[in-house]
């Protein structure tokens, strides 16, 4: 097997002191957001009766995602036999941990009862997703630490089952955050069995393009050398799942539009739906599918590394977009209570309704992502997480490489006497 040595940063350069200090200062809002948020409540937010699910959860979805797709980064090598990314699979098994901790960070920020969060695991309600999500996420986070560990030992044997566990939790964690959605029948944007299908595919999909990005740029400010056939080889995975999720969202739309008490809905997202109109058609397609798509399967960019990072920038922008499309329209749009009818009351039954995240929000949003990269700064300066040098090893010459190092094991294990004696006991 291929032997990688594994090295935390030094991190004493003025420019990664600086980094920190602005990083610090950046998550700060987060901490005074959700402060302020707690102390004098949810009027001084965008929300309303109508919009409870607000920008954070667009993030939460966002980072959940992520979380998945850097995951599977990690496991291609346990689970897919693809053993030339072993190299990769430290950082990417933590980048997974520390995006699902931020998600439930501001999840848990936004509660108006923050200390209510251990009432899952007490009060459990087995017909409730959310109660069983208590368990699917805390579970997820202590088997990628496991992972993580495991990977850091060096036991190999330990970290491919872990491996395959984490990325079947994965599956699971994603999938439930879909079926939440998925299951209200009384919104017609959100119901949809295809979304939790949808949900996995866009979370290994942005999470792939995320992982690029975080990949190049630790390794150019470190200083250290990584092949650009991982490059090639995750782009090309990358565009075989936007091929699958600009799919996907496509039939969800498709099936809404040719359902009678859908048509409002889908018209109001394709047509005169302002903001989330420009989002659907721009936002998701325009720069999230088409420019990737093509950026990827032009001969001239598609193996350039800067035209890589492009596409996976893109696409990450493009999937936020599709979070934001499947949380928001769906909750200032009007549910037809009276069909028929028109409804008027007090708490805005009825009517839709507008929504714009106010500054606590955006101070939490922000926060958050400059906490996220607080914590991985300060990790690769205490944990050996990124290799010296990361070298793509063609799968055909690493098996060659273990099945060596196995033969070469099996021959040291061999009790005295089983053959002739090694060469340096005859001298």
């Amino acid at each position: 097997m291929a032997k990688y040595y594994f090295a935390t940063i030094r991190g004493k350069s003025a420019g990664y002191y600086a980094a920190v200090t602005a990083l610090a200062v950046v998550a700060s809002f987060w901490l005074i957001g959700s402060i302020v948020r707690f102390l004098m409540g949810y009027y001084i937010t965008g929300m309303s009766h109508s919009v409870t699910w607000s920008a954070d959860k667009v993030i939460f979805v966002l980072f959940v995602g992520l979380s998945a797709g850097s995951l599977l980064i990690s496991g291609l090598a346990a689970i897919f036999g693809q053993t030339q990314f072993k190299v990769l699979s430290r950082v990417a098994a933590f980048n997974s941990i520390l995006f699902m901790v931020g998600a439930l960070l501001i999840l848990i920020s936004s509660w108006g009862r923050p200390d209510r969060i251990f009432l899952p695991f007490y009060n459990i309600n087995p017909r409730s997703l959310l109660s069983l999500n208590a368990f699917i996420y805390s579970t997820y986070i202590t088997v990628g630490i496991l992972y993580l560990w495991a990977l850091i030992k060096q036991n190999d044997k330990v970290a491919r089952a872990l491996g395959i566990t984490a990325v079947v939790t994965a599956i699971f964690v994603h999938s439930g955050t879909g079926f939440i959605f998925g299951i209200i029948n009384a919104r017609e944007l959100f119901f949809s069995p295809i979304t939790p299908l949808a949900f996995v595919v866009a979370a290994l999909s942005s999470g792939t393009a995320l992982a690029m990005l975080v990949l190049y740029f630790s390794f150019k400010f470190t200083n250290r050398q990584i092949d650009r056939r991982f490059f090639e080889f995750l782009s090309r995975v990358m565009l075989g799942l936007i091929f699958v999720v600009a799919f996907l969202v496509t039939i969800e739309h498709l099936t809404h539009l040719y359902v009678p008490e859908g048509q409002h809905a889908e018209s109001f997202v394709m047509r005169n739906g302002g903001f989330y109109t420009f989002v659907f058609w721009v936002q998701f397609y325009l720069v999230g599918a088409i420019i990737p798509i093509v950026i990827l399967l032009n001969k001239g960019t598609r193996n350039r590394i800067g035209w890589i990072l492009v596409a996976s920038a893109c696409h990450v922008v493009g999937v936020l977009g599709e979070r934001i499309l499947f949380i928001l329209p769906g909750q200032v749009l009007a549910i037809p209570l009276m069909p028929g009818y028109e409804l008027t009351s007090p708490f805005l039954d009825g009517v839709n309704v507008s929504y714009y995240p106010r500054l606590v929000e955006w101070a939490q949003i922000i926060g958050i992502f400059g906490l996220l990269a607080l914590i991985y700064m300060l990790a690769i300066r205490i944990l050996p997480l990124l290799p010296v040098q990361a070298d793509y090893i063609a799968p055909a010459a690493a098996h060659a490489e273990e099945e060596a190092t196995e033969e070469e094991e099996e021959a040291a294990e061999e009790p005295e006497g089983a053959g002739p004696a090694p060469a340096e006991e005859e001298e």
